[in-house]
């Protein structure tokens, strides 16, 4: 457990005490900034709570003592050091300082340096006026700089008032200078002193032989007179005065700067002064006026003042602002998002005739010079446009007769031309270019949208870039020297400029795999993408420079999810002319198993290894089985050996299936793999034909035979934690899917097992009976995989999808086997599990569906409603984690077929019985449910589920570990926690997070909750807790429970004060003991809390505590924390 500032008070203040004493001035200087941060630190954790004495065994209080003796002895420094102590002491509590700037009165009330907190200030105060009493001239200017910084108290105390209205009228001018500065800091607590210093500061700034950054001191003073409307109104007037009297342009642009930090506190100021100042920008002002005024109405237009320039004339003046080419390209781009701000604003009330008045005026604007030259501004523009789009949605207006997107598509490919120019100079090329083109990119995506029409014009200018870069390429095949330096560089053999390279045909790359993740259309449009990409794959191919690797992962785009995995008759009946596009698109993997080959033979390992992890993720199994299986061979250390070994084995379970249920024209395919020695076997039945149980099983012994090897590396578990987690619930897939084919004689089978099934399902319902039992398994494995996405808070949203796919075909799957629970007459309530009803799940299998479908197909959505005929459907669907992202693709699309054949199917049956008898509606329901089940089963095999991305980042993963104790330390110590029989548990708990201080995890964590739980089958022998988890053991997969401790967590954090949590059906809580426990983290990830668990009822002996923490971040996604640490133990003992 990592000690907070509050345990480390003590040793920092002897620590500062010995350093003050040394005789080293250095180290007395180094000692007082290493507390400065330490304090900073401090000052940013929640106040010491009950637990954290307890935890820490702190005396309550003590830290609040140590820290007023930390200040106390920084005050004694700066009186009685020299100037670089001095200094260092100022320098220290300046920032501080800066941390309470942007607080609220009520944050500024109970902060860290506030007057509640620092119970000795009198005594601060006193000592630093002495100081002032005794010193020189700067030794008066530092300390009147501490009465600023200590406003919160100084303020109130009146020789302290009183130095500071003297020193305003002092003949030095750094000590006026320092005072200026003391007393801007108490107008902004201070309504008194404010009235008092702005009188003062009316004759102080007209006083004409004022020294220049005096003067410029006084201006800013009247920024900080907000501290009520009255007193800044009345500052703002006399600003206002002063700036109009000013004679000299240099001297407006302190009064514009301190006019407009008043102004964005108090709306009728903002209106006041975009009056006065907008005449400013006429021509008739020197441009460093002109500039001014732009930053200070970009300023307002940030602090949402956007009322106060909404009107036409305003308007038009911006958009005039972007064409006059004597502005610099600075003050254009401020111009350029102040319009754009006016411009939202306005939409937010715009009719349709104001809404085509703004787009003209959008559209003129376009042309300004500033969009070719400058990637920000193209995507501001950009960002406007996406705006107008969104309203118009809202309003039911037509804005499809404008060129604007054209025109910005248009913009955005010139100016990627362009850098491309430069990408041809060694000598101009650097990461910031790099950058620009990646942000390009993700504005031509963004303006791509979801408009089919938009989209494949944006792949028609992708390709004609393509095409540039290839010209441009053959154009440098006969040159100089130095031009031959760039040839190197294309074909990636200089090391100076390889990087650079890549990036350039990485980013076309990136952007061409997010648009295709983020398609949607008609098979119409799917195929027309499909021709396009297929175009732009081979115009990379057509360059000869271009290395192996770049045209395999290239050719893998054709791979992707949204155009391979669905049946692609579909694509091809669109076109006859493409007929032929179910076998181009098959055997396209041909390319990328060829460049594979290459880039092996060139023993290029490394590019080789990450294009078979692309191949992987899309699902291009037969290319990653090849690549990794060649590689297992080509490295030395036993981690890697045994990480290839599982790819290989992972990759062979998933590339058999893929070959056995591949097309007949797929023969090129077959044929190369043949001829290349490659050609897996393929397990046949006594007919001849292809037998997919058998594959099953083969699939299955793959599985198991790559979590083995995972295993076998000697590393953490917490490091593979993601990796074996994945692969067992693929594994309990595959395993319960081989039960319920085997149970009810589904697909190609060995012929004698077969004829045994059909004559056991001939006899009776028996199969039938084993329906609900894999059909809680599979809904079990759905919210399994859910838990695996949010377990992990650093996962990436194509991974998430990945898993949400999964989850939603393990669901899927399991209404289709339940289907017999929803005939009328047919009872398996001895099938069922524990705590539940045959309607009970009927409904949890239809909720489960409407909770994932909702967004996709709302059809399907009501059909379930009326089917289950439960009301809470509708009202369950927002309970869905906001950071499972189920995205639509042929995948999803399969799935959801999958289910509309299930209900098609129940109607069906519930029309059967209520006409035919029950002998005959068994028959018919045996019949139905095996081609039903036959159907959904060759379906769920033939989709290509690709691997998370997130699987290939091997590291710790973010957890937590749980620290406990017993309230009454009298009766527990660091090992052990005792409660006497009857009594209830009183716990001081700390959560401390694992692995998040790292950039990998960009959340920010606002919530954060633990659940603990007990029962008395935890009973356990031992007395002592879990400290020291065996890591190898670290199995969350295993824990049965976790999933339904996730699940009330859940509910726990989304559900109102009041209303009482949903509870699961198969858990039993009311047997059990459990309690949530909220926790403000600080930024190292650490809280502290206490709660009461009522273990009453519990009879003598040593039980565990069993715990699940989560966390909501910043954007309301919820997460769980994998405990890290063991399990709390705790003894009950005999009352005395």
């Amino acid at each position: 457990m990592e000690k907070v500032s509050a345990a480390c008070a003590m040793d920092w203040s002897i620590k500062l005490e010995k350093a003050l004493r040394s005789k080293n001035p250095v180290r007395a200087v180094e000692a007082i900034f290493e507390t400065g941060e330490k304090l900073e630190q401090w000052s940013k954790e929640p106040d010491s709570a009950v637990a954290v004495y307890n935890l820490f065994s702190l005396v309550p209080e003590e830290d609040k003592l140590f820290l007023n003796t930390i200040l106390l002895r920084l005050v004694d420094a700066f009186c009685y050091g020299d100037k670089l102590v001095k200094v260092a002491v100022v320098r220290v509590f300046m920032s501080m300082f800066k941390l309470s700037r942007g607080k609220n009165q009520s944050e500024c009330e109970t902060w860290f340096f506030s007057k509640a907190k620092v119970h000795n200030h009198l005594e601060m105060l006193k000592r630093v006026k002495s100081v002032y009493d005794k010193g020189d001239t700067e030794a008066r200017a530092l300390a009147l700089i501490l009465f600023g910084y200590w406003r919160d108290f100084a303020s109130e105390f009146a020789p302290v008032r009183y130095l500071v209205f003297t020193s305003m009228v002092s003949s030095h001018d750094l000590e006026v200078r320092s005072s200026l500065f003391a007393a801007g800091c108490f107008c902004e607590v201070a309504d008194d002193f404010a009235l008092v210093v702005l009188g003062m500061l009316n004759d102080m700034v007209k006083f004409p032989e004022l020294m220049p950054k005096t003067r410029l001191a006084a201006v800013r003073v009247f920024a900080k007179m907000g501290c009520s409307h009255a007193i800044a109104s009345r500052a703002f007037k006399i600003c206002m005065t002063l700036m109009l009297e000013c004679s000299k342009e240099d001297n407006l642009v302190p009064f514009l700067v301190s006019l407009t930090k008043l102004a964005s506190r108090y709306s009728n100021l903002a209106s006041e002064l975009a009056e006065v100042i907008m005449p400013f920008l006429g021509e008739d002002k020197s441009s460093h006026v002109r500039a001014a005024v732009l930053r200070c109405l970009h300023f307002l237009i940030k602090r949402g003042m956007c009322f106060s320039l909404v009107h036409e004339n305003k308007t038009a003046t911006f958009s005039s602002l972007l064409k006059q080419a004597e502005l610099s390209p600075d003050m254009q781009l401020k111009a350029l998002q102040v319009f754009q701000k006016i411009l939202v604003y306005k939409l937010c009330s715009a009719d349709a005739s104001v809404l085509h008045q703004l787009i003209a005026i959008v559209e003129d604007a376009s042309h300004s010079q500033i969009f070719s030259s400058n990637s920000l501004a193209i995507s501001i523009l950009v960002g406007i446009w996406k705006e107008i789009v969104r309203t118009a949605e809202i309003r039911s207006v037509e804005v499809s007769s404008t060129s604007l997107p054209l025109q910005l598509v248009v913009l955005i490919m010139d100016r990627l031309t362009l850098l491309a120019r430069l990408y041809s100079d060694p000598c101009q090329v650097d990461y910031a270019l790099v950058g620009e083109v990646q942000d390009l990119f993700n504005v031509l995506h963004l303006l791509a949208g979801k408009h089919s029409e938009m989209r494949l014009l944006v792949l028609d200018k992708v390709r004609l870039f393509l095409d540039y870069i290839v010209n441009l390429t053959d154009g440098l095949r006969k040159s100089d020297g130095s031009q031959e330096l760039l040839l190197g560089v294309i074909n990636y053999k200089s090391k100076r400029e390889v990087v650079v390279r890549s990036e350039l045909l990485a980013s076309i790359h990136k952007f061409l795999i997010v648009f295709l993740e983020n398609l949607e259309g008609d098979n119409t449009v799917l195929f027309q993408v499909y021709v396009k990409v297929k175009r732009i794959t081979e115009c990379v191919r057509s360059c000869s420079f271009f290395d192996c690797h770049t045209q395999m992962i290239f050719a893998l785009l054709l791979h992707s999810p949204i155009l391979w995995g669905s049946p692609m008759n579909e694509i091809g009946t669109n076109n006859d002319a493409d007929g032929d596009s179910v076998a181009d698109i098959y055997n396209y993997g041909i390319v990328s198993l060829e460049c594979s080959t290459q880039l092996l033979t060139e023993r290029n390992y490394w590019p080789v290894y990450k294009a078979g992890v692309y191949a992987a993720r899309l699902g291009a199994w037969v290319t990653s089985a090849l690549i990794f299986d060649k590689l297992k061979t080509n490295v030395q250390s036993d981690i890697n050996s045994f990480w290839l070994k599982s790819l290989t084995y992972l990759s062979h379970a998933e590339g058999k299936m893929q070959l056995l249920l591949m097309p007949s024209d797929s023969f090129k395919l077959v044929n190369w793999l043949r001829s290349n020695s490659y050609l897996p076997e393929l397990s046949k039945d006594a007919s001849g034909e292809f037998a997919h149980c058998v594959a099953l099983h083969e699939a299955y012994m793959n599985l198991q035979s790559s979590l083995g090897m995972l295993g076998n590396i000697k590393a953490s578990s917490e490091v593979f934690c993601f990796q074996t987690w994945f692969l067992v619930l693929k594994t309990r897939v595959l395993e319960t899917v081989i039960d319920l084919v085997e149970g009810l004689g589904l697909l190609n089978q060995d012929t004698c097992n077969k004829k045994q099934v059909e004559a056991k399902i001939l006899t009776g319902c028996n199969s039938l009976q084993q329906l609900p039992r894999i059909c809680n398994q599979l809904q079990k494995l759905a919210k399994e995989f859910d838990m695996l996405a949010t377990c992990f808070i650093d996962i990436e949203d194509s991974s998430a999808s990945i898993i949400a796919a999964l989850s939603l075909s393990c669901s899927v799957l399991a209404f289709a086997a339940g289907i017999v629970l929803f005939i009328p007459g047919f009872s398996l309530q001895e099938t069922l599990v524990p705590f539940s009803s045959q309607s009970g799940v009927c409904s949890r299998l239809g909720q489960d569906l409407v909770q994932r479908l909702w967004k996709v197909d709302p059809k399907i959505c009501e059909m379930l409603s009326m089917l289950v005929k439960e009301n809470e459907l509708q009202s369950c669907s927002h309970l869905q984690p906001r950071n499972q992202v189920l995205r639509v693709c042929n995948k999803v699309k399969i799935l959801v077929s999958i289910c509309r054949d299930a209900l098609a199917c129940i109607h069906g049956l519930q029309n059967w019985s209520n006409t035919m008898h029950e002998e005959d509606t068994m028959s018919e329901l045996t019949k139905n449910c095996r081609n039903l089940l036959s159907q959904a089963v060759m379906k769920w095999m033939q989709i290509p589920f690709g691997i998370p991305k997130y699987f290939f980042n091997i590291r710790p993963c973010v957890g937590a570990e749980l620290f406990t104790l017993s309230s009454d330390s009298s009766k527990s110590t660091s090992d052990t926690i005792t409660v006497k029989q009857g009594f209830q548990l009183s716990l001081d708990l700390c959560l401390q997070l694992k692995n998040i201080q790292q950039p990998r995890v960009p959340v920010r964590l606002t919530k954060l909750y633990c659940l603990l739980y007990t029962k008395l089958a935890y009973h356990t022998l031992t007395q002592h807790a879990e400290t020291k988890r065996n890591q190898k053991s670290y199995s969350p997969w295993r824990d049965e429970d976790l999933v339904e401790m996730s699940n009330k967590l859940f509910h726990h954090t989304i559900t109102k004060p009041g209303k009482k949590p949903e509870v699961s059906g198969r858990f039993d809580w009311s047997n059990s003991v459990s309690a949530v426990v909220q926790f403000e983290p600080n930024e190292r990830g650490q809280g502290f809390s206490s709660c009461l668990l009522d273990v009453s009822r519990f009879p003598v002996g040593s039980y565990q505590i069993k715990w699940l923490s989560c966390c909501i971040d910043q954007h309301g996604s919820y997460w769980n924390l994998l405990p890290l640490n063991g399990k709390p133990a705790f003894t009950v003992k005999k009352a005395s």
